[in-house]
């Protein structure tokens, strides 16, 4: 449920700022792809007898899987920068600002920001308290998330406390399908 409640934080972050649809999907994939990059048993299960068959990228292994999806490469791409720092001292590669892709910024600010909700939960917190309690503690760690974004986000939390839904869906995926996705919109299914 948290990839979905991320999915639809992306969506509404990525509507607020006017982003393309094709972006928008992309932030939709990436937060339900978001945790792939904890799977450590990726790399063994793509490399067969010692041989690796994935383009090699030393950086996240979980992303590894997506690299070798010609599809998915950009969400790859998402989702290894998604920890970096808006200030350069995140990681992997310690980007720092705009030089970490916008899709990128938008899933760190809202992994955390999906996070500190579900915490929160525990304190016994109104929605409108939970909100709150969640945007001040990521203000709190600004060093790490685009200003614009976290402007963006204080918009959405004051929408959210006054009764706008999310419509927090969990996907229903059927086998590989949801990777065909842009085929079928395109009519350029064979």
């Amino acid at each position: 449920m948290a990839a979905a409640e991320v999915m639809a934080l992306n969506e509404a972050i990525g509507q607020m700022l006017e982003l393309p649809y094709w972006q928008i999907k992309r932030l939709r994939l990436a937060g339900l792809l978001h945790r792939i990059d904890s799977l450590q048993t990726a790399k063994s299960i793509l490399e067969i007898e010692g041989k690796s068959n994935y383009p090699n990228c030393p950086l996240v292994v979980g992303t590894q899987m997506l690299r070798t999806m010609p599809r998915l490469r950009a969400i790859a791409q998402i989702i290894t920068h998604h920890t970096e720092h808006w200030d350069g001292s995140g990681v992997p590669a310690g980007l720092a600002g705009d030089a970490i892709p916008l899709e990128s910024r938008i899933l760190a600010l809202t992994v955390n920001f999906q996070y500190r909700i579900k915490h929160n939960k525990v304190h016994g917190l109104c929605k409108e308290e939970l909100l709150t309690k969640a945007l001040n503690e990521c203000r709190q760690e600004s060093h790490c998330f685009d200003p614009k974004l976290l402007d963006a986000l204080t918009l959405l939390v004051m929408g959210l406390q006054q009764g706008m839904e999310l419509g927090v869906k969990t996907p229903k995926v059927a086998p590989s399908m949801w990777v065909l996705d842009s085929r079928w919109e395109s009519n350029q299914i064979d």
